[in-house]
């Protein structure tokens, strides 16, 4: 560990629920260039922070991706000491990604103590949705007593898709777009020159589209059908590990696999999957009164394109025109998609959530 922090390099750490994934930066005169990325799996072995970070040149700033910030930290926020007790509470909100992302933090603070730690939460993009959007229509009283609304999240993903939509066409960027972040999890936004109008989940991750093991949405009547068989952790872990793709193709909830399937449960899938998120482009158009671009992003997103393919095809009459040469060719790096005369630009982004956190954090250190 160098002894020295660096005044002009910045690092990013993204933890996810079984990855981790860091990115340094030179930062000079306002610019963010790349130094290196890092990815570090832990579906099978867990890292430890500290051995990670103690390698690494000290960094000036620290960007770290907080997953739920719930009604306390709602934006880029310069974490300080005196701040863990309001942080231990976020810790519940999102245990698969909270205490993981603690550790990294109290790593990095651990081995930089001088540097500024940045927390940016996923939720803080949706912090200005119009309260049409977020209010969770049950007794204000029950609302405001348990602090429920609807945050939103994926949250840098979608901000990343639309920082990238605006270097390949920035007219589009400034209207009305809607983005796509499909992966294990999955979301949609509906974004007004950046800024969001609505996103699929709500109050937690489970809600909105069909995703690898979480439902979407659901019919809460069911869910009160259940309650009388079912205690509330079992309930819990089928909705967030046992449903969704998983359960509905009785295979799998990884998308290449369920490619490569034949079984016509896999086929139903596939095809709920599409459709669900059909439902939420033509939702998104109505609440933007219009759509000039949709973005693909995520691992499914960018990587498969005959799913692109099956939920734009049935999407012509609204002004989607697909090239599908470019779509099936479509490099890791991504790209437009659309035909040239498309009333909607069409596009498969490759969001980079790592220079997201790093571009809010400096924003934030700037404003200081």
């Amino acid at each position: 560990m160098t002894s020295d922090r660096s005044t002009n390099i910045a690092l990013s750490i993204n933890t996810g629920s079984q990855s981790v994934r860091l990115a340094s930066y030179r930062t000079e005169a306002g610019a963010v260039n790349l130094i290196k990325r890092f990815h570090y799996d832990e579906s099978e072995t867990a890292i430890d922070p500290q051995s990670v970070l103690r390698d690494l040149p000290s960094p000036a700033l620290v960007a770290h991706r907080w997953v739920h910030g719930g009604n306390w930290l709602t934006g880029p926020y310069q974490y300080r000491a005196e701040d863990a007790e309001e942080l231990n509470k976020l810790i519940a909100l999102a245990p698969l990604h909270n205490p993981k992302a603690n550790r990294w933090l109290q790593a990095a603070i651990g081995c930089w103590p001088d540097a500024q730690q940045i927390l940016v939460p996923d939720t803080g993009f949706f912090r200005t949705m119009p309260e049409v959007a977020w209010r969770i229509p049950l007794p204000r009283d029950l609302c405001e007593n348990h602090n429920l609304r609807r945050y939103g999240f994926h949250g840098l993903a979608h901000a990343a898709l639309w920082r990238g939509l605006r270097e390949h066409d920035p007219t589009r960027a400034a209207g009305r777009v809607i983005t796509l972040q499909l992966g294990g999890g999955c979301s949609a936004s509906a974004l007004l020159n950046g800024h969001p109008l609505d996103t699929s989940m709500g109050y937690s991750p489970l809600s909105g589209l069909l995703m690898s093991t979480r439902p979407g949405d659901v019919d809460v009547g069911a869910l009160l059908a259940l309650l009388p068989h079912y205690s509330g952790e079992k309930l819990a872990t089928i909705l967030n590990q046992e449903s969704g793709l998983q359960a509905v193709s009785g295979e799998s909830g990884d998308m290449r696999t369920l490619l490569e399937s034949q079984r016509p449960e896999t086929a139903m899938a596939i095809e709920q999957f599409c459709y669900r998120i059909r439902q939420y482009i033509g939702a998104y158009t109505a609440v933007l009164g219009g759509l000039d671009a949709l973005v693909f992003g995520g691992g499914i997103g960018l990587h498969a394109p005959v799913i692109r393919e099956r939920i734009v095809q049935p999407l012509e009459w609204l002004g989607l025109r697909m090239n599908t040469g470019r779509n099936a060719g479509l490099s890791d790096n991504g790209g437009c998609v659309s035909t040239p005369d498309s009333p909607v630009g069409l596009y498969a982004l490759a969001g980079d959530e790592e220079r997201e956190l790093c571009e809010q954090g400096m924003a934030l250190e700037r404003s200081e």
